[in-house]
């Protein structure tokens, strides 16, 4: 029975809207998504080519009317209903407006809505007047709220006395809604309105009337009277700044003069931050030059909030007070000092922003080196590399190193090579450190296997350790550089080579140690060693090929196979399943005996989750 209404009502909208293509009408409310969006999208289309300039009119006309019938239509389903509302917008005219403003009174809230949005979004003057006397007769604050939306959208002047009307409203929503459409269409009405409304506003509301009164004001011949007199009365910090700048919008600026003597001598005053900043932002000599000349005055976060705005236009004229800032300042603040200078630091600022890089506070270390790059200093690069090559100190170092010109990574590296002196060596290598890519790490690994009898390969190791891991190269470092270096190297200097081992994990190294493990019985123990110290599950599958390996003796196969089963232990990172799988691979490799019961054992202490 269902389908067969369903069927007679298509027979008789397919005779009706002979416009709309009739699988586009049967689909609109199909149960199958496919289909309805598939209709929906070719009734989109179809509404958008008979909307553009230069269609046929007709064809628009035609479209219109079959459009606005189905949407008329209530025994039509909603979905279909609702879609031929979404399409008007494309095809806005005047003679669609009486029969969309029917629609504002239908039953059904969804069709209402559409209408409503329909009749926003169309251009004719007269899409506000059924939305006008729908606002009059509407009784629910939901609904009120939509077409005072509307109204405010569509920027129509006639609107203005409804929303006077509505200031007073009980309903907090629909009041406040009310201020800001007013101050959004401005003019003598608007202002007149608010102007009375606001002795007697509620609390709850007086911010957005507060604000709408400034952007109304700012549109009067006298308005900036209104404004300041509304000042001592801002109730909030975004009241206040809306007032300075309406103010400093105006002529001049001067007739803000006063506000900012007022926030220099209160400093503590809600929004005195912002209104200092913009004070200087604005460039107007009668609001920037009071703030300027009270600069030293100002406490710490008002200095900072003046040269935040001087930072933005890089001016360099108060540059001796923000290194007088942020030497005397500590913690967030003076990072924030030091980056400023970033912005507007001359060569003035080199020494001070270089000491405190050499300082390595993790608070302000990456601020300052930060800074050092970005200053704008013709000629500094050019200066660093002549004086690096020269006299090297380790502040020329470390200026060169933030800096980075190209060559950069060279003239560190000559600078860090064993036949320099032990204080630019150290420098260059802390430099390298955090800029040095892959030459450097394989240059290291060259210098740890060449190191002379009794001389230190410790800070090299120390070095590429922190190095490697950063450029996410093991394999090309380990197989490129390590191993020809390992072979070429003395005994003493292979042991060395061993200690950058951690640094260089990965499925080539691990082959590397289980084939050491196999072949070669000089390096086996060190190999084993090497293994059992790798705390990552990606070591797993290295392990026990080398617990494997058959002529292996009974001590070094149980150290690898317990190095295996603590990779199963909770603090080893690696997903549920992964563990899950490992755990099968050691239970298959292990050999009966005390080695399976110890590794039943580790099983159960890692309480692998089922």
């Amino acid at each position: 029975m269902r389908h067969l209404f369903a069927t007679l009502f298509l027979a008789t909208a397919l005779a009706a809207h002979a416009a709309i293509p009739a699988d586009i009408l049967e689909n609109l409310a199909s149960p199958d998504l496919t289909k309805r969006f598939e209709a929906e999208t070719k009734l989109r289309q179809l509404a958008f080519e008979a909307g553009k300039p230069g269609a046929n009119p007709a064809t628009a006309a035609a479209l219109v009317n079959d459009l606005l019938a189905l949407a008329s239509d209530t025994a039509a389903p909603e979905p279909s209903r609702l879609n031929a509302l979404e399409q008007l917008p494309f095809l806005a005219s005047a003679s669609s407006v009486p029969r969309l403003a029917t629609l504002l009174s239908d039953p059904n809230p969804l069709v209402r809505e559409g209408a409503r949005s329909a009749l926003q979004n169309n251009p004719n003057p007269a899409a506000s007047v059924p939305l006008l006397q729908a606002l009059e007769k509407a009784d629910q604050p939901a609904w009120a709220l939509g077409l005072m939306d509307s109204l405010a959208t569509r920027a129509d002047t006639a609107a203005i006395p409804v929303f006077a009307s509505r200031l007073t409203s009980p309903d907090q929503a629909i009041a406040s809604l009310a201020a800001q459409s007013l101050g959004s269409l401005g003019g003598k009405e608007s202002f007149e309105a608010l102007n009375n409304f606001l002795p007697n506003c509620p609390p709850n509301i007086l911010p957005v009337a507060q604000s709408a009164l400034v952007r109304c004001a700012t549109q009067q011949a006298d308005g900036g009277k209104a404004i300041s007199a509304l000042w001592p009365k801002a109730v909030n910090a975004a009241v206040r700044c809306e007032i300075f700048n309406a103010l400093a919008g105006l002529g001049d600026g001067s007739q803000a003069t006063p506000l900012v003597t007022e926030v220099i001598a209160k400093q503590d005053t809600p929004g005195s931050l912002e209104i200092l900043r913009l004070a200087v932002l604005s460039d107007k000599p009668s609001l920037k030059n009071p703030v300027l000349a009270a600069l030293p005055t100002l406490n710490e976060d008002a200095r900072l909030a003046v040269h935040a705005a001087l930072a933005l236009k890089s001016d360099t004229s108060r540059e001796d007070d923000l290194l007088a800032l942020a030497a005397a300042l500590d913690g967030s603040k003076k990072t924030t000092a030091i980056e400023l200078l970033g912005s507007c630091g001359t060569e003035k600022s080199v020494d001070f922003l270089v000491a405190e890089a050499l300082k390595k506070s993790p608070q302000t270390l990456p601020a300052a080196s930060l800074a050092v790059n970005r200053l704008k200093i013709p000629g500094l690069d050019q200066r660093l590399v002549e004086q690096a090559k020269a006299a090297p100190s380790p502040e020329v170092i470390t200026l060169l190193a933030f800096r980075n010109p190209d060559g950069t990574e060279a003239l560190l590296l000559n600078l860090a090579s064993p036949n320099s002196a032990a204080e630019q060596r150290q420098a260059a290598l802390s430099c390298l450190e955090t800029m040095g890519q892959l030459e450097t790490g394989a240059q290291l690994l060259r210098w740890i296997a060449e190191t002379p009898q009794g001389s230190d390969s410790k800070p090299y190791i120390a070095a590429f350790r922190k190095i490697a891991p950063r450029l996410s190269a093991e394999a090309t470092l380990w197989q490129s550089t390590f191993l020809p270096a390992f072979q070429a190297a003395s005994p003493e200097n292979r042991q060395a080579l061993l200690y950058t081992i951690p640094a260089l994990r990965c499925p080539e190294s691990g082959a590397t140690l289980v084939e050491w493990v196999r072949s070669d019985t000089d390096l086996r123990s060190i190999a084993v060693d090497q293994l059992v110290s790798w705390s990552s599950i990606a070591a797993g599958d290295s392990l026990l090929a080398a617990a494997q390996i058959s002529d292996l003796d009974d001590p070094s196969r149980e150290k690898l196979f317990k190095a295996a089963a603590k990779l199963l232990y909770p603090n080893i990172k690696a997903s549920a399943r992964d563990k899950k799988e490992y755990t099968a691979k050691v239970l298959a490799a292990a050999p009966e005996g005390p080695i399976r019961e110890s590794i039943q054992q580790a099983i159960t202490a890692a309480n692998l989750p089922n």
